[in-house]
C-alpha cells in the first residue's frame, strides 16, 4: 500500500510538471501572436510549475539514493575522494 501511494504521488507530480510545460508552450505562442499580458503571465506560471515539479522529482531521486547509500563523494573529474579518518589523540 505504501508503494502504491508513493507511485501515485510521483505520477501526480510528473503530470503537474508536464502540464506546466504545456501551459508554457501554448500561452507563449498566444502571447507572441496576440500580445495579451495574461498570456505572458500564464506562460511564466507554467514555467514555474514545470520547474517545481522537476525539482521535486529530482529531490526525491537524490534523497532515495542517499538513503540507500548509492551516492559517493567525487573529486576532480569524477574520481572518488578518500575520506580521512580523524585520529583521536590521547594525552598522558
Amino acid at each position: 500500500m505504501r508503494n502504491l501511494i508513493a507511485w501515485v504521488i510521483l505520477l501526480v507530480v510528473f503530470v503537474i510538471a508536464g502540464e506546466g510545460l504545456n501551459l508554457f508552450r501554448i500561452h507563449i505562442v498566444d502571447w507572441l501572436a496576440y500580445g495579451h499580458v495574461t498570456d505572458g503571465i500564464i506562460s511564466i506560471l507554467g514555467l514555474i510549475l514545470a520547474f517545481l515539479g522537476t525539482a521535486f522529482l529530482g529531490g526525491y531521486v537524490y534523497y532515495r539514493d542517499k538513503k540507500r547509500g548509492k551516492l559517493k563523494r567525487e573529486g576532480w573529474r569524477g574520481r572518488p575522494v578518500s575520506r580521512k579518518q580523524k585520529s583521536v589523540r590521547r594525552e598522558s
